[in-house]
């Protein structure tokens, strides 16, 4: 819980440097946390392809999702994390929280969303939560 207390914080912070603001951010499961889940969940329903893997269908689900989360500013990193355990359950991937896929599709959504140094830097200190591990795959997801 203190983990992502820090990574609320992280996130609010790059996104205020950015000029984003979270909304209604005390809401979870608010409309607006709801609505980004729910428009991006089309992308990751069209992204079952058969000649993919569970792990490379779930890290592009997690790439989107990252995507489209940073630049929506809408939710909370509970809000976040909540639904890539969906995700991982949804694709039959256990303990997401330690698979080296969940790091390695941030990272790609984190490029894709073309963020400038400063945010996507607090994004990656936020969603590894200062791991070192998971930092690095981050980044090398980001690097790809």
């Amino acid at each position: 819980m203190k983990i992502r207390l820090i990574a609320l914080t992280m996130v609010t912070a790059a996104l205020a440097l950015s000029g984003c603001s979270f909304s209604d951010s005390s809401k979870i499961g608010s409309d607006s946390s709801k609505s980004i889940i729910d428009s991006a969940s089309y992308s990751f329903n069209s992204s079952s392809d058969s000649s993919r893997t569970r792990q490379e269908n779930y890290q592009n689900d997690v790439s989107e999702y990252t995507t489209e989360y940073v630049r929506s500013s809408h939710g909370t990193i509970n809000d976040f994390l909540d639904h890539l355990g969906e995700m991982a359950q949804n694709r039959g991937i256990t303990n997401w929280e330690s698979d080296r896929s969940t790091y390695l599709g941030i990272g790609r959504g984190l490029k894709k969303a073309n963020l400038g140094t400063p945010q996507t830097s607090a994004f990656i200190d936020s969603f590894s939560g200062n791991d070192p591990t998971k930092k690095q795959t981050i980044i090398d997801g980001f690097n790809r």
